[in-house]
């Protein structure tokens, strides 16, 4: 019957209407959620758990502070994965997302047995991960087809011709890049697989054109893709200067006023690649705003602990910690904001 439903409701409800209508049932579950453990009634509800399968990348993208961490390399264990996910799902049905912080999900020597794991549990709603796409080789693209409409592969982009590509990216795999990204959707073409795409343009404005661009477009006016694209560009909780952006073409996100909590405390927790869980899905990438640890504790009570509880605090009362001071991608609880995060 539940399925049905959805069956209908899709049927019925145009897409831009759907999402507003998921956007605005999550910003309503996150005000009430924040409201209940204010009350001192409720930990965190997350949509998402957000695991760190590894922090290791393959580039060194002008907008991202993957190239300055100091945190130690590491990928995750696979059984400390399926531990990290069976703990979130006895919460609940949810998602899963791949790629949290930084790394990039090709470079994991255990994607696909863990990408096998998520699709094998039906408790997990949708996975998805971001990726440059640099190292997905054929092979790799055919058992993604298999996963089906629950996972979404989002190809980061930096730039529709080589030099550009390259400022942006940090490396010079343009032409792989393209290659591999071409490749998975004519595959998805071929083989009518239902697994869905998104291309995910970090390009400067303007940049958008050539023989890739009219690809793409030609794909999205058929539903093989989505494109997404990013106008401005946050600082990464200030390791990321504005002039650093600017060099590479992209245009900096202004910085904005910080009142109350942010959304992302109450979003999705992040599961790091030694099982230390970190508040901040988004941008901290030295993980200072560490709340637990799933080697030792439950997932259940880290996101009702009083790490947890203690940060939201700071938050309401303005004592905000120096990754949050400066991070342009804060979004208070009370402000309007999208479904999705980007990466």
């Amino acid at each position: 019957m539940i399925n049905i439903l959805k069956s209908v409701w899709r049927a019925l409800v145009p897409a831009p209407a759907r999402e507003k209508f998921s956007a605005a049932r999550q910003r309503a579950s996150v005000r009430l959620n924040h409201a209940l453990m204010r009350a001192g009634l409720a930990g965190a509800w997350p949509h998402t758990l957000y695991i760190e399968g590894t922090n290791i990348c393959n580039a060194k993208c002008a907008f991202c502070a993957y190239p300055q961490m100091q945190r130690p390399y590491a990928t995750m264990p696979l059984e400390l994965f399926k531990k990290a996910v069976e703990q979130y799902l006895e919460l609940g049905p949810g998602e899963i997302d791949l790629t949290p912080i930084v790394g990039d999900p090709f470079v994991d020597k255990f994607l696909f047995e863990r990408l096998d794991f998520l699709f094998h549990n039906a408790k997990v709603r949708r996975f998805h991960f971001y990726s440059n796409a640099i190292l997905m080789k054929p092979e790799h693209a055919e058992r993604l087809m298999n996963y089906g409409e629950r996972f979404m592969l989002c190809c980061s982009f930096g730039g529709f011709d080589r030099k550009t590509y390259a400022t942006v990216m940090g490396v010079d795999k343009f032409d792989e890049a393209v290659a591999a990204i071409k490749n998975v959707i004519q595959m998805k073409k071929d083989k009518r697989a239902k697994i869905r795409i998104q291309v995910s343009l970090r390009t400067p404005r303007g940049n958008a054109k050539g023989e890739f661009w009219d690809f793409l477009c030609k794909m999205r006016e058929t539903g093989m893709i989505t494109i997404e694209s990013v106008d401005d560009f946050d600082n990464w909780g200030g390791a990321i200067s504005d002039s650093a952006l600017a060099a590479a073409g992209l245009v900096p996100k202004p910085p904005p006023v910080h009142t109350g909590p942010c959304r992302r405390l109450f979003t999705g927790p992040t599961v790091l690649s030694d099982g230390r869980v970190n508040a901040c899905c988004c941008r901290d990438v030295e993980a200072t705003l560490v709340i637990g640890d799933v080697n030792t504790q439950s997932l259940g009570e880290i996101l009702k602990g009083e790490p947890l509880k203690a940060l939201v605090k700071r938050h309401e009362r303005g004592d905000f910690p120096e990754i949050c001071k400066l991070c342009t991608r804060y979004e208070a609880v009370n402000a309007v904001w999208g479904e999705r995060d980007v990466q």
